[in-house]
């Protein structure tokens, strides 16, 4: 059946169709079926997944290209508001200001569905991965797949946007793009973080892995010419600040609310609980949110959210715009530093409001 874009593709701007029919990578590169995109999100949470997962690296998400029942060329592209995320690959690259377009090396018509998938299994290569996707998409269409607070990327029963493409691929008797991974259980970052949150994230893979994949290349990788670069460095940098302190044995403050807050910020925060517990599916709201966690959670935001807020304003005004078009360029390279630089002088002089060390047990 063709099921079409969907409506929770919602492209930056209007982007016209394909010259010709043919989808191409932002560089002119055609598409091709299994095809895999790398993207980096906005924001601290797209830095965080893109420096300090698995590998470091400049992607934080991970889609894939496929072919519906009408021959149309879609990405499939799961998140945690479900897999809805449905769109053509040129309203997909309006989105991002990263890309970068990974493909099997190996010989894709081996490609064969196992029996478990209930699929055709005379379908071979392109056509047996877009039935597989498309399998994913109906199943979560059927009952909606919740997303994978645990980052356990064997258990599909919950899913983050990097188990779509392995599973598809896996499924089909290839080799897993995203195969390597930083176990909770040995990484003592990880291990903190479960602490903090009263979580239990069984891992964290990068994006990015799958450059250094022997099974897979990279084919082109795209950066928008006007994309400002300084919005990269200064999101990298508050992470990398906030990492930083907690490798140091740094933990987060118990907030007094009524002390710390303005009341708009009271009634803010009140409203986004409110609706998100109305919105939302039950199966949504983490089971292991408890207060201890949600105070860690308020402390580290604010910490990152209010460094990150005035180092901009000093980055905007003591800075340049630092663009791709001009890499290489010393006076940009001086940019980028100077904001760095801005973000450690700002985290370093809020720290104490909200962080506070550990004495390290005996």
């Amino acid at each position: 059946a063709c099921l079409g874009p969907a409506p929770g593709c919602r492209p930056r701007k209007a982007v016209p169709p394909p010259a010709g029919g043919i989808s191409r990578f932002p560089t002119g590169e055609p598409l091709r079926e299994g095809d895999i995109l790398l993207g980096r999100s906005y924001g601290l949470i797209g830095a965080l997944f893109a420096v300090h997962s698995q590998e470091g690296g400049a992607y934080s998400h991970g889609a894939m290209i496929y072919r519906d029942g009408a021959g149309r060329m879609l990405v499939l592209n799961y998140r945690p508001t479900g897999m809805e995320d449905l769109c053509t690959p040129e309203e997909y690259f309006a989105r991002y200001n990263r890309l970068a377009l990974v493909r099997y090396s190996g010989d894709l018509s081996r490609a064969a569905p196992s029996p478990a998938t209930g699929l055709d299994p005379g379908l071979r290569g392109g056509e047996a991965l877009s039935a597989s996707a498309e399998r994913w998409l109906l199943r979560n269409r059927e009952r909606r797949i919740p997303p994978d607070y645990r980052l356990d990327h064997d258990d599909q029963s919950a899913m983050f946007c990097l188990e779509l493409p392995s599973a598809v691929y896996r499924e089909n008797g290839l080799p897993d793009p995203f195969s390597k991974a930083r176990k909770a259980a040995e990484d003592p970052l990880l291990a903190r973080a479960n602490e903090f949150f009263n979580a239990e994230v069984v891992e964290i893979r990068s994006p990015s892995s799958a450059l250094d994949n022997p099974d897979f290349h990279l084919v082109a990788d795209w950066l928008r010419p006007e994309y400002d670069l300084r919005e990269e460095a200064l999101n990298e940098e508050v992470v990398n600040a906030l990492v930083s302190d907690i490798e140091r044995g740094f933990a987060p403050k118990t907030p007094n609310f009524w002390g710390r807050m303005k009341v708009r910020q009271i009634f803010m925060l009140y409203y986004a609980v409110a609706a998100a517990a109305f919105w939302l599916p039950r199966q949504d709201i983490p089971d292991f949110i408890t207060q201890k966690a949600a105070h860690n959670a308020y402390m580290l935001y604010s910490y990152a959210a209010g460094t990150k807020q005035e180092a901009k304003r000093r980055m905007r005004a003591e800075t340049l715009p630092y663009y791709a078009a001009d890499a290489g360029d010393p006076a940009a390279d001086a940019a980028l530093a100077r904001v760095r630089d801005i973000v450690r002088e700002t985290a370093a002089r809020r720290r104490g409001a909200y962080l506070e060390p550990v004495p390290r047990k005996e």
